[in-house]
């Protein structure tokens, strides 16, 4: 249940969140978190945010690093 998100994260003083939602939903969920009090964001899903010049944004290609892993697996 996401109805209280914004309040749970305020309460808990989170600054940091991890992104990882269908590229539709990305957009929405990056303002209400930014709403909250979020600053910096690791964003695992595959669009780019627009947010304000106060939050930090990471982006994180899971695809690139899981070929990156595997290159490394054993036969």
């Amino acid at each position: 249940d996401t109805a209280n998100l914004e309040q749970e994260v305020r309460d808990m003083g989170i600054k940091v969140a991890m992104l990882s939602v269908p590229a539709k939903d990305a957009q929405e969920v990056t303002d209400r978190i930014i709403k909250a009090g979020i600053q910096f964001i690791l964003n695992y899903a595959p669009t780019s945010l627009s947010v304000p010049e106060n939050v930090h944004v990471e982006y994180i290609d899971p695809v690139l690093h899981l070929q990156h892993m595997t290159f490394y697996a054993e036969d």
